[in-house]
């Protein structure tokens, strides 16, 4: 693979003419969007406007879920590639409930997505580690979490006793003409974390920041 351009935006920007135009003139074979919130709104309906749909330019997008493909449009975005752990589509009984119950509360027409997903996973692996410790103590609830297990939408996950992630199931995925997404391959298994990059070669030396 070779590198043509590396551009990067204030977060919540909405002005990406010049990046529209520098990405339509690399000729690039396709585009990885690191883009959050409302920027992916502006950003394909910019790229709409200049005549690069998904089928001229691939765009490969970490922060785009069903529900913000709800607010950019489908028409906009069908057939753009995304990477998560879950989707509404994620087949199982325990994702059927979640998303009928979701509806149930919030209304048919609309969607669930992995930041909701996960949202909801922390909570019941937080209350099965407070009801483990018996108490609400911060190092007590950590200490019993070690190894808890849970059956989630998006398959069963382990809070690993090492540094408190989670294993997840990686799913690449492809944008429908309904707004929903369609996983074209997932991993093996749940991924054991590794949110320090331990384990890749090119992350060593690095050193974490102070904050």
């Amino acid at each position: 693979m070779e590198i043509t351009g590396e551009e990067y935006a204030p977060l919540g920007s909405t002005e990406f003419s010049t990046i529209v135009n520098k990405v339509k003139a690399s000729d690039s074979d396709a585009v990885f969007n690191t883009l959050n919130g409302d920027s992916n709104v502006a950003f394909f309906k910019q790229l709409d406007g200049a005549g690069l749909p998904s089928s001229k330019l691939p765009i490969v997008s970490v922060s785009i879920a069903e529900d913000e493909v709800r607010a950019i449009g489908a028409d906009k975005v069908k057939g753009q590639i995304v990477a998560w752990n879950y989707y509404q589509t994620t087949p199982g009984a325990a994702n059927e409930k979640f998303v009928k119950a979701y509806k149930a509360a919030y209304g048919d027409d609309r969607v669930t997505d992995d930041p909701i997903e996960a949202a909801y996973v922390a909570v019941y692996l937080w209350a099965a580690a407070v009801e483990k410790a018996g108490t609400t103590d911060v190092e007590k609830v950590k200490e019993a979490s070690k190894g808890l297990e849970f059956d989630a939408p998006e398959g069963k996950v382990v809070v690993d006793g090492e540094n408190q992630h989670i294993t997840k199931t990686a799913r690449i995925g492809v944008i429908n003409e309904e707004g929903l997404i369609d996983t074209v391959w997932e991993s093996d298994g749940p991924i054991k974390p590794d949110p320090f990059l331990e384990t890749y070669p090119w992350a060593k030396g690095m050193k974490p920041v102070d904050g």
